[in-house]
């Protein structure tokens, strides 16, 4: 016996794919469904179909003062899951949490996702003046700040090859957006072992990053110390706090069971 109405496995991928991009949308700033078609090109009806279903599935949220739509709970439950489990802070929320105090700023962890580098840990020292944070921080292009370029530097070359073929939005002044230039500064950072970045996301700040390696010696995320700029420019300041920096990188990566060899 045939089903009635069935749903063709193309529009049903399809319609998967939608939800996944007005999630990830959505996930960087809140919007209502005429915004939302604009920005995705995509005509209203078919947009609010996908926000109404997103919405009764708790993975999206309307607000009813403004009518914008944001990432619901169930979407939160899930990333909360995702955290939960995953192997970096599995091992290294200790190491992490040592470190902190000594930082005086914002200590975070971000790993690669696409062409994306995305925030999996981020907590400023209490102790430490406020460091200016945007909400785009916590998914950015990799070849933006110094986290971004690590994490690139650190990809496989296809991967890279690829990444230096497409377009190099700028997402600030100061961005690379050269691809011969952007070249040199990845090679620049797997020669050094890390990288940094001045100013560029934010003028009152600047961020040293480091490699966090699992078993095989594959680089599976990048430790950063985003501090205030008269720390950074001080040589002996910057110098300390890379070397404090590195160090809390080894410890996680020896957790993860890797012994100083490189894939």
């Amino acid at each position: 016996m045939s089903e009635t109405n069935p749903t063709p496995r193309g529009q049903a991928v399809k319609s998967l794919s939608r939800s996944t991009l007005v999630m990830r949308v959505l996930a960087d700033r809140p919007m209502r469904p005429a915004e939302l078609s604009r920005e995705l090109d995509k005509p209203w009806a078919t947009i609010y179909r996908t926000i109404r279903v997103l919405t009764e599935e708790g993975m999206l949220q309307r607000d009813p003062d403004t009518g914008e739509y944001s990432i619901g709970p169930m979407m939160w439950a899930m990333a909360t899951s995702y955290l939960r489990d995953h192997p970096v802070l599995g091992v290294g929320l200790g190491h992490l949490e040592q470190a902190l105090p000594h930082v005086p700023g914002l200590l975070k962890v971000t790993e690669r996702s696409g062409s994306n580098a995305v925030t999996l840990f981020a907590e400023q020292n209490p102790q430490a003046g406020a460091v200016t944070r945007i909400r785009e921080q916590y998914r950015l292009p990799l070849h933006c700040a110094s986290f971004g370029l690590v994490l690139l530097a650190h990809a496989p070359d296809e991967v890279v090859e690829e990444y230096l073929a497409g377009p190099l939005t700028a997402v600030s002044p100061r961005t690379i957006t050269d691809p011969q230039d952007l070249r040199t500064r990845i090679a620049e950072v797997r020669d050094q072992g890390h990288a940094a970045s001045r100013a560029e996301l934010q003028d009152d700040n600047g961020s040293l990053s480091v490699p966090i390696r699992r078993k095989d010696g594959a680089v599976v995320a990048a430790l950063t110390a985003v501090l205030p700029l008269p720390v950074f420019d001080d040589d002996a300041d910057r110098s300390l706090h890379l070397e404090r920096l590195s160090d809390t990188a080894t410890r996680i990566s020896e957790a993860l069971g890797w012994r100083g060899t490189y894939a």
